[in-house]
Protein backbone atom coordinates (compact mmCIF):
# COMPACT_ATOMS: atom_id res chain seq x y z
CA UNK A 1 0.00 0.00 0.00
CA UNK A 2 1.43 3.33 -0.57
CA UNK A 3 0.17 7.14 0.57
CA UNK A 4 -2.00 8.86 -1.70
CA UNK A 5 -0.44 12.60 -2.37
CA UNK A 6 -2.32 14.80 0.61
CA UNK A 7 -2.81 18.36 0.08
CA UNK A 8 -4.42 20.87 2.45
CA UNK A 9 -7.91 19.75 1.86
CA UNK A 10 -7.35 16.85 3.23
CA UNK A 11 -9.24 16.11 6.30
CA UNK A 12 -8.47 12.99 9.13
CA UNK A 13 -10.59 11.09 11.43
CA UNK A 14 -8.92 8.78 14.35
CA UNK A 15 -10.90 6.69 16.46
CA UNK A 16 -10.13 3.73 18.94
CA UNK A 17 -11.93 0.45 17.96
CA UNK A 18 -12.42 -2.63 19.58
CA UNK A 19 -12.04 -4.61 22.86
CA UNK A 20 -14.81 -6.19 25.01
CA UNK A 21 -15.30 -3.60 27.09
CA UNK A 22 -18.20 -0.91 26.47
CA UNK A 23 -16.11 2.20 27.36
CA UNK A 24 -17.48 5.16 24.82
CA UNK A 25 -14.59 7.62 26.41
CA UNK A 26 -11.83 5.07 24.83
CA UNK A 27 -13.55 5.42 21.18
CA UNK A 28 -13.65 9.37 21.27
CA UNK A 29 -12.41 10.37 17.42
CA UNK A 30 -10.24 13.09 16.65
CA UNK A 31 -10.79 14.87 13.48
CA UNK A 32 -8.06 16.83 11.76
CA UNK A 33 -8.22 19.08 8.67
CA UNK A 34 -5.13 19.77 7.06
CA UNK A 35 -6.23 23.22 5.66
CA UNK A 36 -5.79 24.27 9.48
CA UNK A 37 -2.51 23.14 9.72
CA UNK A 38 0.71 24.61 8.21
CA UNK A 39 3.13 22.82 6.30
CA UNK A 40 5.17 21.32 8.78
CA UNK A 41 2.37 19.97 11.05
CA UNK A 42 0.81 18.30 7.53
CA UNK A 43 4.22 16.95 6.67
CA UNK A 44 4.73 15.23 10.69
CA UNK A 45 1.14 14.23 10.28
CA UNK A 46 1.94 12.58 6.75
CA UNK A 47 4.96 10.69 8.48
CA UNK A 48 3.16 9.42 11.00
CA UNK A 49 0.33 7.69 8.64
CA UNK A 50 3.11 6.44 6.62
CA UNK A 51 4.55 5.25 9.70
CA UNK A 52 1.18 3.36 10.19
CA UNK A 53 1.00 1.83 6.55
CA UNK A 54 3.41 -1.41 7.01
CA UNK A 55 1.33 -2.35 9.80
CA UNK A 56 -1.85 -1.87 8.71
CA UNK A 57 -4.17 -4.45 8.28
CA UNK A 58 -7.68 -5.22 7.76
CA UNK A 59 -7.88 -8.34 10.01
CA UNK A 60 -7.91 -6.37 13.17
CA UNK A 61 -10.25 -6.31 16.42
CA UNK A 62 -10.73 -10.23 16.84
CA UNK A 63 -11.70 -11.14 20.39
CA UNK A 64 -10.57 -7.78 22.62
CA UNK A 65 -8.24 -6.35 19.95
CA UNK A 66 -8.39 -2.72 20.35
CA UNK A 67 -7.52 -0.95 17.19
CA UNK A 68 -7.27 2.37 15.56
CA UNK A 69 -9.07 2.82 12.39
CA UNK A 70 -7.59 6.14 10.36
CA UNK A 71 -9.95 7.50 7.78
CA UNK A 72 -8.17 9.89 5.11
CA UNK A 73 -10.54 11.78 3.50
CA UNK A 74 -8.42 13.95 -0.04
CA UNK A 75 -9.29 14.43 -3.48
CA UNK A 76 -7.74 12.30 -6.31
CA UNK A 77 -7.97 13.68 -9.82
CA UNK A 78 -11.37 16.12 -8.92
CA UNK A 79 -12.90 13.18 -6.64
CA UNK A 80 -13.51 12.40 -3.31
CA UNK A 81 -11.56 10.11 -2.26
CA UNK A 82 -10.94 7.69 1.32
CA UNK A 83 -8.17 5.71 2.73
CA UNK A 84 -8.82 3.70 5.72
CA UNK A 85 -6.27 2.55 8.05
CA UNK A 86 -6.86 -0.39 10.68
CA UNK A 87 -3.87 -0.16 13.12
CA UNK A 88 -3.56 -2.69 15.85
CA UNK A 89 -3.45 -0.25 18.99
CA UNK A 90 -0.46 -2.70 20.45
CA UNK A 91 2.01 -1.98 16.87
CA UNK A 92 0.60 1.87 16.75
CA UNK A 93 3.09 4.23 16.63
CA UNK A 94 3.57 6.11 19.75
CA UNK A 95 2.97 9.44 17.96
CA UNK A 96 -0.43 8.10 16.75
CA UNK A 97 -1.47 7.01 20.01
CA UNK A 98 -0.43 10.73 21.17
CA UNK A 99 -2.73 12.36 18.18
CA UNK A 100 -5.54 10.17 19.19
CA UNK A 101 -5.26 10.91 23.27
CA UNK A 102 -3.92 14.24 23.29
CA UNK A 103 -5.02 15.61 19.56
CA UNK A 104 -1.47 17.01 19.53
CA UNK A 105 0.14 16.90 16.32
CA UNK A 106 3.49 15.50 16.21
CA UNK A 107 6.21 18.21 16.91
CA UNK A 108 3.81 20.48 17.80
CA UNK A 109 5.49 22.54 21.02
CA UNK A 110 2.47 23.05 23.83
Amino acid sequence: MKMPPLGPDTSLRLTREGGLVAAPGLARPRQIAFTGCDAAQRQALCAVLERCLPIASKMVGAGDQRFFRVELHYRREDADAELVLQIPEDRAPQELVQLWRDGAIPGESD
